[in-house]
Parts: structure tokens; sequence; C-alpha cells
């Protein structure tokens, strides 16, 4: 895809955003993070239970609240790692090919965790390196098969955002990663009434600048293709932030239509509805720009 001006930005937002959201190299006995080290440190010293020797501080009740939510937010959870990633409510199948690891992790899942989820990863594009950042997905006997052809396959739905704490370890088989995590989906975010304000401003040009990308791709020959990810993904919703992520799955869906840079793991690196929504109308507007001075080359 050659990068226009408006390209050209996105391509600087998304490495903006993608910044933050990859400390992690695969070695041989798992996964790494530079950050691992403070935020343990923390965690722990949130986590600690003090005695009479320590000095004792009272903590308000919205303090109190803060720390119960955090420690509920909270678990461990076995962890894949694919060549791209999923926003929630996009679905794809996963297939073993025969290979032993995802029938074990799918087995692990149904008959010895104590909940349903596990993690869905994808590789940062600018590092190539496995993102800290992802979605859960359940997994139960309702969405497994099994085939003799192409062995154990399961079909999953992007759920909660999460983000790894600590260094993900090798399960005991050594098939598949477990990592702490903490899952970030209603975590209190932070947003000035400047930006508030700016989001809602953006929201509003979504769907028209839909409407006018749709048409675009029809023109394309994608229609049908289009049609499909709609119904997959559902209709565009009012919510800010689900708006965003919904734009996130249109622009670069599952399989890829190859008519917008790759924005979903800039999508999940967002701190705040502002930067989500300020993506979201950046990427429809620059594959926008693509499709119309592709129609005007006549390519």
């Amino acid at each position: 895809m050659k990068l226009g001006p408006s390209l050209n930005f996105l391509s600087i937002t998304l490495g903006s955003l993608l910044s933050h959201a990859s400390g992690f190299t695969i070695q041989s006995l798992g996964l790494k993070t530079s950050q691992a080290v403070s935020e343990n440190r923390l965690t722990s010293t949130l986590f600690q239970s003090f005695n009479d020797d320590q000095p004792s501080f009272t903590l308000s009740a919205s303090d109190m609240k803060r720390l119960q939510d955090l420690r509920q937010r909270k678990c461990t959870m076995p962890i894949l790692i694919l060549g791209e990633p999923i926003l929630p409510n996009q679905s794809m199948v996963l297939a073993s090919g025969g290979d032993r690891k995802l029938a074990r992790l799918i087995e692990y899942v149904l008959q010895e965790a104590d909940h349903d989820e596990i993690g869905i990863i994808g590789i940062n594009p600018h590092t190539q390196s496995p993102l800290n950042i992802g979605v859960t997905a359940s997994i139960s006997k309702d969405n497994v098969s099994n085939a003799i052809l192409h062995g154990t396959s399961i079909h999953v739905t992007g759920k909660r955002r999460f983000e790894i704490e600590e260094q993900p370890y090798l399960d005991e088989s050594g098939c598949f990663f477990m990592a702490d995590v903490e899952i970030t989906e209603d975590r209190e975010e932070i947003m000035s009434s400047e930006q508030q304000s700016e989001a809602e401003k953006l929201s509003k040009r979504l769907p028209g600048l839909v409407k006018k990308w749709c048409e675009l791709v029809y023109r394309k020959g994608l229609k049908n293709e289009v049609k499909n990810v709609m119904s997959s993904i559902g209709p565009m919703p009012s919510n800010i932030r689900h708006r965003a992520i919904w734009v996130g799955s249109l622009v670069n869906p599952l399989p890829s239509l190859k008519l917008c840079l790759e924005i979903r793991p800039a999508m999940l690196a967002c701190k705040n509805n502002y930067e989500r929504i300020h993506l979201a109308v950046l990427s429809l507007q620059s594959s926008i720009d693509y499709l119309s001075n592709a129609k005007k080359s006549g390519s």
C-alpha cells in the first residue's frame, strides 16, 4: 500500500501508540518484559500484609474500592501468541493441524483451569515482538471440534481486553504459556474535559465516514466481503469505546481485505476513548484517501 499524507500520519500515530505496548521477546523458557520487575514490585507493595512493626496508614473508602477492583481484575490464564491480534467481538477459527500443543491447551482449560478464558495476543508489526496486550476468549465444549484431517479446532471470539503484567512462563506440559494479567476492560481511564468533548465530536463523524468508505469498497468489487464483515460484527454501537473498536474490526477484518494499515494492536494499546476514536477516524480517512486515489489512477 503506497503511503499518501494521511497514511503517513496514520503510520506515525500507530508507531506512537505501540511504543509502550510490547516489551517481550520470545526465549526458550518464555517471554520477558522490561517492565516486569517494577510492576511486580508495585503489585507486591499494594497487596502485602503489614505487621505491627511496620508503619500503619489509613486508606480512604475510594482507595479501598480501587484496590478491591484491582484485585478482582487480576488473574492467571493461558496465553496464545498469534501472528495477528483480534479485537473484542472479532471471531476466528484456530486449528491444530495435528499439533498437540493447541489440543493440550484446550484440554487444560476444559478439565483443569478454574475459569474458561484464555488470553490471545498478537505481534507488534513495528518490532515483530509479542504484544503485552490482548483480548480474552472463552473455551467450552460448544466451540471445540475435532476432525481427522485438521485435528482439534476452536472457534474463538474476542471478549475482554487485558495487559500482561509479569514474565509469562511455560506450562508444565511445555505446550503453552501462562501469564499473570490484569483485565483492563472496565478499568478507570483518565481523560480531560477537552478530550471528552473532542471524542464526542469525532464519534459523530464516524457514520458518514463509514458510509463513504463502504461506497468506495463496493466499487472495488468487495461488496459481499464487507457485508459479511458487517454481519459478523453487527451494527455500529453508540458507545464511543465500542464504536471505535467496531471500526477497527471493520477496516481490519478476518481475513484481511488489505484496504487499511493494521490498526488493531494500536487500538488495544489506546489508553482512553479519545485515543481510540481519534485512531478510528484517522484509519477510516486514510483508507478513504487510499481508495479514492486508487480509483482516480484506475487501479
